[in-house]
């Protein structure tokens, strides 16, 4: 693939290096022909008609300095044109990169609204279970239904400070991709753990 792009990337350049080699050949030799001849530099005194013997031998030499120079100036031309495509792809991307962040952004305000009140209902529901319950069974049941809800808070948050979007392999074996927020979870989970010890 790398190679195919890097031939692709040589055949635009000398394609517009033969374009404009052939332009400084068949335009800028002649004019140049024409204009010396037009303002009187010329010793032999050369004529409109006379515009055909910038294509003489004789003249092949100078004919291929301007065909170079006319190369030159194609070769410029296709690697502004370049340019001008990778900055627009690069804008592309950075506009496509922050429309799916808007995107996350407002579909978290609407989980946070759903998702964070019916947390925080089961939260304190769990608290008042284990307030007025002393059965050992039931209270390590809760405390796993805490640490779950703990979770789901944690990703939420995540998901609410998301700048740019990393995608994760859901499955080792499937195509499907996932946000990765793994490290900011762990962060804010770690965080509230110091904050309870305190």
């Amino acid at each position: 693939m790398k190679l195919q792009s890097i031939l692709s990337f040589i055949k635009t350049k000398l394609f517009f290096f033969c374009i404009g080699a052939l332009v400084g050949y068949i335009v800028f030799h002649p004019y140049a022909m024409l204009v010396y001849s037009l303002t009187g530099f010329s010793q032999h005194g050369m004529h409109l008609t006379d515009i055909f013997f910038s294509f003489d031998k004789a003249m092949l030499l100078m004919g291929g300095a301007f065909a170079i120079l006319g190369g030159l100036i194609g070769l410029l031309i296709a690697v502004l044109i370049e340019k001008q495509k990778q900055l627009y792809t690069v804008t592309f991307e950075n506009e496509k990169k922050k429309t799916a962040v808007e995107t996350l952004q407002q579909l978290m305000v609407t989980l946070s609204h759903y998702l964070l009140n019916a947390n925080m209902v089961i939260g304190g529901m769990v608290r008042h279970c284990k307030r007025s319950m002393s059965n050992e069974d039931i209270l390590s049941s809760l405390e796993i239904i805490a640490e779950q809800a703990k979770k789901i808070d944690a990703v939420m948050g995540a998901l609410k400070r998301i700048t740019e979007i990393r995608t994760a392999k859901y499955s080792a074996e499937g195509h499907a991709l996932m946000i990765d927020i793994s490290k900011e979870i762990e962060e804010l989970l770690s965080k509230d753990g110091k904050t309870q010890r305190e």
